[in-house]
């Protein structure tokens, strides 16, 4: 009489626990969830900036409004920002109640986020900015090489989790087959990097965090499930 069942594993990469738990079906298969990951190279920044402005009209609250966004146009063309590394969403104007609840004020706000690669820019932006009465930014990491590093991920993790199920399908004493299904995601998260960067080779007064090298941490996550046979 033919055995029947499944052989369902679930295995984390990267420190997390391992847990396997076989249970009888009418199906023949062994599913691996498997996780990897690539670091690279964080090469660019991207950088948020929220404009806003109040006024006790709409014309008003306009007005300075532009005057800001004067200011960031003007700083993004002293620094040379390129056009196709700027975006931004069209201006929004509402009304808002005074703590009193009785006076209205008009509030504007528009959002642009801008990328470049010289880090060393990014604290100047960051004080004309405050200088200028800009009160909502905030800059992330980032990386150039995005896509190629999700790929790495990606094709470390089918590998892993194949490798996996050879290993379980030997010792369970049957044959591994095709892959019946397969499904992933990815996502991303900055890490700093423990080292410098290596023209960075003493701390001097100039010092900053920015001297430090960062990367870009890509996870990749698949679930595989491979055919197996007596």
């Amino acid at each position: 009489m033919r055995r029947l069942f499944t052989l369902s594993v679930f295995l984390f990469g990267m420190g997390c626990a391992t847990q396997a738990q076989q249970i009888v079906t009418n199906q023949e298969k062994i599913s691996i969830n498997m996780t990897a990951s690539e670091s690279i190279e964080a090469d660019v920044i991207v950088f948020n900036i929220n404009i806003n402005a109040e006024g006790d009209t709409p014309r008003n609250a306009f007005s300075l409004h532009k005057e800001r966004e004067t200011v960031l146009a003007n700083l993004l063309k002293k620094f040379d920002i390129n056009e196709e590394d700027i975006n931004f969403q069209p201006i929004r104007i509402n009304k808002r109640y005074t703590n009193n609840g009785k006076s209205q004020l008009s509030a504007t706000s528009q959002q642009v986020s801008v990328t470049f690669t010289d880090f060393e820019i990014y604290e100047d932006i960051q004080l004309t900015l405050i200088e200028n009465n800009f009160d909502s930014f905030n800059g992330n990491f980032s990386s150039t090489k995005m896509e190629e590093g999700k790929e790495k991920a990606l094709l470390s993790a089918i590998e892993a989790a194949k490798q996996k199920a050879e290993i379980i399908a030997k010792v369970s004493g049957v044959t591994l087959g095709n892959v019946i299904n397969i499904s992933y995601s990815d996502y991303v998260v900055t890490r700093p990097k423990s080292y410098a960067r290596t023209e960075m080779m003493t701390m001097d007064a100039s010092s900053s965090m920015m001297d430090f090298a960062q990367t870009v941490s890509i996870t990749a996550n698949v679930s595989i499930e491979f055919a197996i046979s007596n």
